[in-house]
């Protein structure tokens, strides 16, 4: 009994940590096009950027976000006609 208990305590809390996001050190990003998140070389998009405002271009934050499809911040929004190459959009569930 002991040992099913202990098995079923560790698939759950397996697949839990697989679907938390883990919190990464990046670099703040902005441009006409948006506010991104640099990981190691690659920018993301934020979503939810306002969570960003009082950190500077090139400040460095721990943060948890997870990539998403659906960015409702962006509708009706006019952006530059610059590309700015990225991995997708993301959206910041804490910032540190």
């Amino acid at each position: 009994m002991n040992t099913l208990f202990a098995a079923v305590f560790l698939a759950f809390n397996i697949a839990c940590t697989s679907i938390l996001p883990a919190s990464e050190k990046a670099t703040v990003v902005r441009d006409c096009t948006g506010t991104y998140l640099r990981v190691d070389t690659k920018d993301y998009l934020v979503c939810n950027n306002a969570i960003l405002k009082n950190y500077k271009e090139g400040a460095k934050v721990t943060v948890k976000f997870a990539k998403t499809d659906s960015c409702p911040e962006f509708d009706g929004k006019a952006v530059c006609m610059m590309y700015h190459e990225n991995e997708g959009t993301v959206r910041i569930s804490e910032v540190k």
